[in-house]
């Protein structure tokens, strides 16, 4: 099977010209999909090169891809709270703001957080077609809505357990079976991993693990996909800014986590896609390097691109009676502790950025001046 012909067909491709001089807001239409879960490194779009995500390919070629964009609060309650900080937001449409939920209701924040809504409808996802409730619901519900609306789309689709269709699956793995599999009993995806702690020597279970995972990625593409159509089809197409982004990653074993098990703010785990494509295609292709955080998602809709970017980042999360905190420049990562148990020590670490992808190369120890120097600074900020 040819990974890259799973999801055949057109995609965006805006014919609004813009106005002279920069961007035309002529309609102000916006629909935002939230994928919870999904770190930068799975997508085309951000040099991954085995994973097929062509849907999104087009759309970071048809729009603005921000490169360095990073949780403030790497949760599903924390992320969405960035996003709709002081409720601004949602009083800067001057029609009201919609939200489909189409993910589990595991993932259903309380209900002050839907309060900010006009109104809010479930598209929960079944367990053969995942995104088949949304793209019933979603054409009767563009066709409510006017020029100047919010559409905001929920999805869990990249946290486990996983949607690997078994076609899907076995692309990803035709060069797995000598190693972790034989003829007699082929492979199954992995799809639902424990949350915990994972040996990054069992080469096996990583290889498994990611081709799952990869497996999940290019399904939930495809379906977006179909939901781009959608969207094309009741004129959503060249009228409106699209906007695709995350709260978190879900971290895959990389520094020995597999999910949201310790709160190490490493780049799995906070670094997220955010692309951005207006109407007229205005921006396309081009790429924001400067350090963004979900609180400017709403804003690059309406402002300049280079309006939002950030000379530093802050990320704190908490999990288990764990905390830690980091602070990103241009130039470095610091990544901070806060409360650690007696039995599972961690001390303050110090990457280069952006040489140091992974922040596998702690120079804390070697640039203890500079370490200091952006420990005092990320304490005053929290």
């Amino acid at each position: 099977m040819n990974i890259q012909a799973i999801r055949p067909g057109a995609f965006l491709r805006p014919t609004a010209e813009p106005a002279p001089g920069g961007y035309n807001p002529w309609s102000m239409r916006t629909v935002v999909i939230a994928a919870h879960g999904c770190p930068v490194w799975c997508l085309g779009a951000y040099g991954n090169e085995w994973i097929a995500t062509p849907n999104l390919d087009r759309l970071a070629a048809d729009g603005v891809t921000f490169d360095r964009h990073y949780a403030r609060h790497p949760d599903p309650l924390g992320g969405r709270t960035d996003w709709w900080r002081l409720d601004q937001a949602a009083n800067s449409w001057r029609e009201p703001a919609i939200l489909i939920k189409a993910s589990r209701p595991s993932f259903d924040a309380p209900s002050q957080y839907y309060a900010r809504f006009a109104e809010v409808f479930d598209a929960r996802p079944n367990s053969t077609r995942p995104f088949a409730p949304l793209c019933d619901l979603l054409p009767g519900i563009l066709d409510t809505l006017g020029p100047d609306a919010l559409l905001w789309i929920e999805t869990d689709r990249l946290i486990p357990p996983w949607f690997a269709p078994a076609d899907v699956f076995e692309v990803y793995c035709e060069d797995l079976t000598e190693e972790v599999g034989d003829d007699t009993d082929p492979l199954t995806p992995w799809a639902d991993p424990p949350v915990g702690w994972f040996d990054r020597d069992d080469l096996a279970s990583w290889e498994l693990l990611h081709r799952s995972f990869a497996a999940a990625v290019t399904s939930f593409d495809a379906d977006l996909g179909r939901v781009f159509d959608l969207l094309r089809a009741k004129g959503w197409g060249d009228s409106a800014n699209w906007v695709f982004t995350s709260d978190y990653g879900y971290p895959l074993g990389h520094h020995g986590l597999l999910g949201p098990h310790r709160p190490w703010l490493h780049e799995e785990f906070v670094h997220v896609p955010l692309i951005v494509c207006r109407p007229g295609g205005v921006g396309g292709g081009e790429r924001v390097w400067g350090l963004t955080q979900p609180q400017d998602v709403m804003t690059v809709c309406r402002e300049p691109m280079g309006s939002v970017q950030r000379e530093r980042v802050v990320s704190v999360c908490e999990i288990a009676g764990h905390s830690e905190a980091a602070l990103r420049t241009e130039t470095h990562a610091l990544l901070l502790p806060l409360t650690v148990p007696d039995d599972e020590p961690r001390v303050p670490q110090l990457y280069e950025k952006p040489n140091d992808r992974w922040e596998l190369n702690d120079i804390r120890v070697p640039n203890l001046e500079l370490a200091d120097t952006l420990e005092a600074e990320l304490r005053e900020r929290l």
